[in-house]
């Protein structure tokens, strides 16, 4: 597990490793630069020329740092300031200016004709870093434009210190404009900003080098530790319990899905098989019965149960609704775990169901479960996607038994952001820029865990500080039924991860982060273009294979 930092949690972290460790912030610059410098030698030549644009701050400080030790390695250095005014006194700035001037070098403000004359196969930025919260203007953003213009014209190569400057490090949207950088140098922890979109396409590769900042640091008095996490193999191997060796089909999980409507068995199919290869001991389908024939020739695998068409007639249509709910009540009773929504539609049938799996696991206002429909024990867990949350967030009932939700039976939410701008009842935009808080905000109204689907797939849970980021995974996945693929590997979680606290919340870690990673599988196997939903089932296997064998 890695955290993911903001700028404001970066500088507290700096701080508390100088003023309290009592590492000096000098070193803590010394060794900074070292990195960046080892960086750039390995790629380039010795007789490379360098142009380092420093900045008034820390970033800057670390910039000029960088190019002495490239002087001192024999590089040909420029050295091109920001602003012309001399630092603060007693600033790291000030040290490292001080410092170049007994060294002879020439420190001049910024000139775009000086730049252009001086030739760099390298250009340096270290202009804001992390610590920008503000569109860049004036100089600042001539600079970005002169330089990404260079680099667009000679291919030079453009080195960016922690961020590149324009970058916010948390959010990842481009301040007015950013550098294109080509290397990014992060220091002691990724910064989220590194890995939100856009921003991450402008740090082009992002090397994380150690510094002497570490964990202690959110431990010391006055600290506290990120908000938000990313994940690896190993992290994932020990949310998944091992699997029992004198277990049987029933033992690894009976997983219910409520998918497919008239002439849409894809996503029942496809949601079933990803459970199923996810370690699922048993799967059943509950869909329309035009889907039976090509469910059972496609998967036969997987158990059936299918209805009928609501008919027109008020009284035929409520005894078909009674035998939808008696027939779902069974199921119910036999299964684990629930999947509801993939392709389900929106029209009377859809409605019933939902409203049948929600009265089945809500609870009364003491928290006991509606006496009419007691089980002998309480669902693991519900995964609700698609068409079911459109359903919830246009519907008054839903949303009122999803506020009863049984606290037994873990409830996890896969919005897509136009699904999620749906649930807050924002606009896609409004969702999109305030993401997280509204993420935490519909977690604790349904007192779930949500899994948000996006370019960055975020995930958080009620009661759950920590916010997981999905790292891995690439744009091939964004094609028809990837999302159905991660339902029923998100319901096959919820019978493997070990504990029963948080089980949503680790359930769905495992699952987005396993999903990813088939993604990725399948992008170094046939590229992004070509990828299918149904190629990410079958590189599961591999996937496994590789989290599995991080613990051993």
């Amino acid at each position: 597990m890695k955290y993911l930092l903001t700028g404001n949690e970066m500088a507290q972290a700096d701080r508390l490793t100088s003023d309290v460790i009592g590492i000096p912030s000098i070193v803590l610059m010394e060794r900074a630069a070292l990195s960046v410098y080892e960086e750039i030698v390995k790629r380039t030549a010795q007789d490379a020329r360098v142009t380092i644009l420093a900045g008034p701050g820390n970033n800057g400080a670390d910039g000029l740092a960088v190019g002495r030790l490239l002087t001192d390695n024999g590089y040909d250095v420029q050295y091109l300031l920001l602003s012309a005014k001399t630092p603060p006194a007693g600033s790291s700035a000030l040290t490292q200016q001080m410092i170049l001037q007994a060294y002879g070098a020439a420190l001049c403000a910024w000139n775009r004709e000086a730049m252009y004359e001086f030739r760099p196969d390298v250009i340096v930025d270290a202009l804001f870093g992390t610590g920008l919260a503000r569109a860049l203007s004036g100089t600042a953003a001539d600079i970005v434009e002169a330089v990404n213009e260079y680099r667009d014209r000679t291919g030079c190569m453009v080195v960016g210190l922690d961020i590149p400057s324009g970058i916010s490090s948390e959010t990842g949207e481009v301040l007015g404009c950013a550098f294109r950088c080509d290397l990014t140098v992060t220091f002691a922890y990724y910064k989220r900003g590194h890995f939100f979109y856009p921003g991450s396409t402008y740090c082009g590769e992002t090397i994380l080098r150690q510094i002497g900042i570490h964990d202690r640091s959110f431990a010391c008095e006055g600290g506290q530790r990120p908000e938000m996490i990313m994940l690896e193999h190993a992290d994932v191997a020990r949310r998944i319990a091992h699997r029992d060796g004198g277990g049987n089909k029933g033992t690894f999980g009976k997983i219910l899905i409520v998918a497919g409507s008239y002439a849409m068995c894809g996503a029942a199919l496809l949601s079933a098989e990803a459970a199923m290869r996810s370690g699922a001991g048993m799967v059943k389908i509950f869909t329309r019965e035009e889907n039976r024939v090509i469910i059972q020739e496609t998967l036969p695998e997987a158990m059936l149960t299918v209805y009928s068409a609501l008919p027109d007639a008020a009284d035929a249509r409520r005894e078909e609704e009674d035998r939808i709910r008696e027939s779902l009540y069974r199921d119910l009773e036999w299964a684990d775990a629930v999947v509801i929504g993939p392709a389900i539609g929106r029209g009377w049938e859809a409605e019933v169901m939902l409203d049948a799996l929600l009265r089945f696991v809500s609870a009364d206002e003491k928290g006991e479960i509606r006496a009419n429909e007691k089980r002998r024990k309480p669902l693991r867990g519900i995964v609700i996607d698609a068409d079911a949350l459109r359903l919830i967030a246009s519907g008054e009932r839903a949303d009122a038994l999803m506020q009863k939700w049984d606290p037994e039976t873990a409830c996890i939410l896969t919005p897509h952001l136009a699904e999620f701008a749906d649930l807050v009842h924002k606009t896609v935009a409004e969702a999109g820029r305030e993401r997280i808080p509204l993420l935490r905000q519909l977690a604790d109204r349904y007192q779930c865990t949500v899994i948000g689907k996006d370019a960055r797939t975020l995930i958080v849970s009620k009661g759950v500080r920590e916010i997981t980021m999905i790292t891995n995974g690439n744009s091939g996945m964004a094609t028809a039924g990837s999302g159905d693929v991660l339902t029923g590997i998100t319901a096959a979680m919820l019978m493997a991860v070990t504990g029963s606290e948080s089980r949503g919340h680790r359930a769905a870690q495992a699952a987005a982060y396993i999903h990813a990673e088939a993604g990725d599988a399948c992008k170094r196997r046939m590229g992004e273009r070509a990828m299918l939903a149904g190629d990410l089932i079958r590189a599961e296997e591999s996937v496994f294979h590789a989290i599995e064998s991080a613990v051993l």
